[in-house]
């Protein structure tokens, strides 16, 4: 019983982690994990275990593939080389750096290298998580790396743990092993990706477009591995494809519905992911002795010093590299300054997924027991915690103190060219039959009328529009609460009050996002907020 009262203590936490990250004036991650923390010491914690499997299998692919799937691809093709060195070859060098310090520590190498591997790659929901403040282009930046280092990560982890059986290994052979990972994982991706979209464009039930939508990681993923390739490259290069086409062969409702589903669950899986990681303290620091459990502590912040070191330096030599061998203009406009270079060094959180990583390394490898595994996991544990409650609490102030500038990530003129450019379409489109259809020229003179207006605006609301979308949302409000009054009564059928209610929602999100995008604050949620102060 103490364990399902845990399990639904955390589920509330999450629910209310953004509340309490208003008020207590910390990133969300940062009061889970913290929250993990504390419950560990409550006796039915010792129960509740992070299965890596798990985590692997089954969190990891659905966080990848919603983040995957709403990465701008736009910023991506002109940010791809930083991508690739922060996504490839960085991770192999952190995992050395740590492998080194975590050998200085007193661990053997091969357990060295383990930790190093844990270690090594950022976490994309933590990522998502702390970022959000940053420009578009760097926030993509951020995200694609977290996307396919954890590929490189495991890469290097099955060597070690390969090697500990007794397997030879070289600089050749990991080389083969980490093109054949991705290669195949890409296959696997775009194969799943192209099946996914012929099955997108025969669905038009809105559940079962959710349900094919959230089989996709896992038709990408598991193929993936079963030929020896990264699952995690697949999941991510499956949502790169389904991405945008996915857009154009599904209708708005499922795809409204969709979006939903999405943002909660993955909103419940990486909060979940927090918690757990926090309440593996108590089990992580208990298998060791008090002396020995001070030290790791001590030496596992050492390691997060080496790994944030390592990551800033790494980026500074990459831009310099970029520098030298392209000299175009057009790279010039993508140079960022030194500023920026240590905010995107210090935003390299690491989370769940490196203390899944961590818990992959068996206990016994051919008959032998795996060299300290213990100290392996309290020292990811440290590594992950520092991140998190230093980097992650800090990070708000540091990109305050960076200055860094959002002249070119302003969506809004943007927005006001293309509604210009679909209003121009439109009047173009009327001339066709197969438009027109059987509407009397009254409709059609009405609706030229409206896109003449919208081509006058820009796509601007005007002060009386926005009082209009003010007094709609207040209005839609009012109608919902009365809808759910007369279900209550019994004078309205359940199903006919969510048909209508489903009316109603979608006329929110149309007002609510017209009133939201005429404001000048470049958030991806202020739509929803628009809505939620007007009708408060």
């Amino acid at each position: 019983m103490q364990v399902q009262l845990l399990l639904v203590t955390m589920v509330c936490l999450i629910a209310v982690s953004p509340a309490l990250a208003r008020l207590i004036r910390l990133p969300a991650p940062t009061i889970l994990f913290l929250a993990g923390c504390l419950l560990s010491a409550v006796p039915a914690a010792a129960h509740v275990e992070l299965p890596p499997e798990a985590v692997l299998l089954i969190v990891l692919p659905v966080l990848l593939f919603w983040e995957g799937y709403s990465t701008s691809i736009h910023h991506l093709r002109r940010y791809w080389r930083p991508v690739l060195l922060l996504g490839v070859p960085l991770v192999v060098i952190t995992a050395a750096a740590a492998a080194v310090a975590a050998h200085a520590a007193g661990l053997p190498w091969i357990a060295a290298w383990a930790l190093g591997a844990a270690v090594a790659p950022t976490d994309a929901s933590a990522v998502a998580a702390y970022a959000r403040a940053l420009p578009g282009r760097w926030m993509t930046v951020l995200r694609a790396e977290s996307l396919i280092n954890d590929g490189t990560a495991l890469v290097v982890l099955a060597a070690v743990i390969a090697v500990s059986q007794g397997e030879a290994a070289d600089g050749w052979s990991f080389g083969a092993d980490l093109f054949r990972s991705y290669a195949f994982g890409l296959t696997a991706g775009l194969v799943a990706g192209m099946l996914g979209l012929l099955v997108l464009r025969r669905v038009v039930d809105p559940v079962v477009t959710g349900a094919v939508a959230l089989a996709l990681p896992f038709a990408a993923a598991v193929p993936a591995e079963a030929v020896h390739g990264s699952g995690v490259v697949a999941v991510v290069s499956c949502a790169l494809t389904v991405s945008r086409r996915s857009r154009q062969v599904t209708a708005g409702r499922p795809r409204l519905q969709a979006y939903g589903f999405w943002e909660i669950t993955t909103f419940l899986l990486g909060g979940a992911l927090f918690v757990m990681s926090g309440l593996q303290v108590r089990r992580l620091f208990t298998a060791v002795d008090q002396a020995t459990a001070v030290r790791l502590a001590a030496w596992g912040a050492l390691i997060t010093m080496v790994v944030l070191a390592v990551r800033v330096a790494w980026l500074f030599v990459c831009a310099w590299v970029i520098r030298l061998v392209d000299r175009r203009p057009v790279q010039r406009e993508l140079r960022a300054p030194a500023r920026t270079m240590l905010v995107l060094g210090w935003s390299g959180m690491r989370g769940g997924i490196s203390i899944a990583a961590a818990l992959t390394v068996p206990p016994v490898v051919a008959g032998t027991v795996f060299p300290d595994r213990p100290e392996i996991l309290i020292l990811t544990f440290m590594v992950v915690a520092m991140t998190l409650l230093v980097q992650g609490a800090t990070l708000p102030l540091v990109i305050r103190w960076s200055r860094i500038s959002t002249q070119h990530d302003d969506p809004q003129p943007a927005i006001r060219s293309v509604n210009q450019l679909l209003a121009d379409r439109a009047v173009t489109a009327l001339d066709q039959p197969t438009v027109r259809g059987d509407a009397s020229p009254e409709i059609i003179e009405r609706i030229l009328a409206d896109l003449r207006d919208e081509r006058g605006r820009g796509g601007e609301l005007s002060e009386h529009e926005r009082h209009t979308a003010r007094v709609r949302l207040r209005l839609l409000e009012h109608l919902r609460r009365e809808l759910v009054t007369l279900a209550s009564r019994n004078e309205v059928e359940d199903s006919v009050m969510w048909q209508v209610q489903e009316r109603l929602d979608l006329e929110e999100a149309r007002w609510s996002t017209l009133l939201g995008s005429a404001g000048s604050e470049n958030s991806s949620d202020q739509p929803a907020r628009a809505a939620r102060d007007v009708v408060r």
